[in-house]
């Protein structure tokens, strides 16, 4: 198939499980039918390693029939930590293992799946092999009596990743207080998994195209972000082998798509509102120094000049992302390559040179001298731990009353109506976490339940046209039909 991209794909995902009847009655049908004449060793290990790549490979076909799924088909791969460690691992709960290249290369054999042996581009990048189901496959799918909501994970999969200072997963002893993070995680995994989360706008196949600012410097390759209800799967990540650094929630589709999509948001078919911190992080920094900076000052902390540049609104964007990194950072020359590797110069075409990132820094550390100690001190991982615990008190109150909510880091997302409650209860978490400080919050630009009701008490016929408009919307076809699955398979 030398017109398919290649590009498009995304890893196998190694956790995918179900032991829904139909879907065990066809993995025993392609196991005895196309495997087993040449299998080697424990059936069952065999079976449940053919069981992961089907129902991965499902879950791609149905989501988006264009989409390849990456697969490491070197052994080194599945104990050397790029898949998995060598041994037992709380992150590999189906303990999957090297059988996993025997199971692709039998499903390419018998004409199951398309097969793309990994390459190099012509600047030597690699890239590991991709498959993607044949219509001989797809037929079994088609055939087969079970859907997509018959497909999730097992229930021990992990919530709570532990990485070290090279990013790679290590392993950690169990404490209370990890128990009870599990726990809230995976409580607020079964809130999400019911919940419908989608675009309207969005047909089919349901993914949204990243604009250039997004592409992360992937020249010439068209980066896609699929809607689906398996992206939906939250984990919280620490960092530095501390549980006290890093720590917020990451997983779910809507925290790779840009502003303007988020805004377009449903959840359970009904219009949302976002609400988002402002100047987090520089407010987190100085609480830590015991200082309550919107008591000091209505200031906004990135209004700062930028040397060679006019545009008031490209200033303090610069200045906010440097200001952000600069809290990461370990050095000036660490900052420096991170601000480069992160700036979009399509959006902010300019060239600064060190000098002038220099001049930035001591500009900053002179408007903020009270954190100044923190900038390149690698303080960072410590602040998203404070912002992890404040995320963690909100999404807790949300999950008791079974209201749903996104968190896209330093905001979160509801369904209207639920923007004051959200608004007091940022407030009261960020008081209750630092103990010291207050935080600002602002709105985007979709219409609130407060809005709707102050105008429409002024202009009864601007209210109902206004509402039906609203909670109607104007969906597509692929969108409508993957609401009515959803409602088939989770209101029956």
């Amino acid at each position: 198939m030398a017109d398919r991209d290649y590009q498009h794909s995304r890893p196998l995902d190694v956790h995918r499980w179900s032991d829904h009847r139909e879907i065990n009655n066809l993995v025993d049908l392609v196991f005895e039918k196309f495997i087993s004449r040449k299998a080697k060793g424990n059936k069952n290990i065999r079976k449940k390693h053919l069981k992961v790549v089907l129902l991965d490979l499902y879950v791609a076909w149905l989501n988006d029939p264009d989409l390849n799924i990456a697969v490491h088909m070197t052994m080194g791969a599945y104990s050397d930590g790029t898949v998995f460690n060598k041994g037992k691992s709380r992150y590999n709960e189906l303990n999957i293992k090297v059988t996993t290249i025997d199971i692709v290369h039998r499903l390419r054999d018998t004409h199951l799946v398309g097969y793309k042996e990994g390459w190099q581009n012509v600047g030597g990048r690699g890239f590991i092999t991709r498959i993607w189901p044949t219509n001989k496959l797809t037929k079994l799918f088609e055939d087969a009596a079970f859907g997509e909501f018959d497909i999730g994970y097992t229930d021990n999969k992990e919530t709570i990743i532990l990485r070290d200072e090279e990013k790679d997963e290590v392993e950690y002893t169990d404490k209370t207080h990890i128990k009870q993070m599990r726990l809230a995680v995976q409580q607020y995994n079964k809130l999400l998994e019911k919940t419908f989360i989608d675009i309207q706008s969005v047909d089919k196949p349901a993914r949204i195209e990243l604009p250039e600012g997004k592409r992360r410097r992937r020249i010439n390759r068209r980066v896609f972000v699929n809607i689906t209800h398996h992206d939906k799967f939250v984990r919280r990540i620490f960092n530095n082998k501390s549980f006290s650094d890093g720590g917020r929630f990451y997983g779910g589709w809507w925290q790779r798509i840009d502003t303007k999509f988020r805004r377009d948001i449903r959840l359970n078919n009904s219009p949302t509102v976002e609400i988002d911190y402002s100047a987090l992080h520089v407010i987190l920094a100085y609480s830590e120094t015991g200082i309550d900076y919107w008591q000091t000052t209505n200031k906004d902390p990135y209004d700062l000049p930028v040397r060679g540049l006019n545009n008031p609104e490209h200033c303090r964007d610069i200045t906010k992302l440097f200001l952000l990194l600069s809290l990461n950072a370990s050095d000036e020359q660490a900052l420096y390559k991170a601000f480069r590797s992160e700036l979009n110069y399509r959006e902010y075409p300019y060239n600064i040179p060190d000098d002038a990132l220099s001049e930035l820094l001591d500009t900053i550390k002179e408007h903020h001298p009270d954190i100044s100690h923190m900038i390149c001190s690698g303080a960072g991982l410590r602040l998203m731990n404070i912002d992890s615990r404040i995320c963690d008190y909100v999404i807790a109150d949300f999950v008791k009353t079974d209201t749903p909510i996104l968190t896209v880091h330093d905001s979160f997302i509801v369904q209207i109506g639920e923007e004051e409650r959200l608004n007091q209860l940022i407030k009261k978490a960020f008081n209750e976490v630092t103990k010291k400080a207050r935080i600002k919050v602002k709105f985007n630009q979709n219409l609130t339940k407060t809005q709707l009701y102050v105008h429409g008490a002024q202009d009864r016929d601007w209210f109902q046209d206004m509402f039906q408009s609203l909670f109607k919307g104007n969906p597509t076809n692929g969108y409508q039909r993957r609401l009515e699955r959803h409602r088939e398979y989770f209101e029956q």
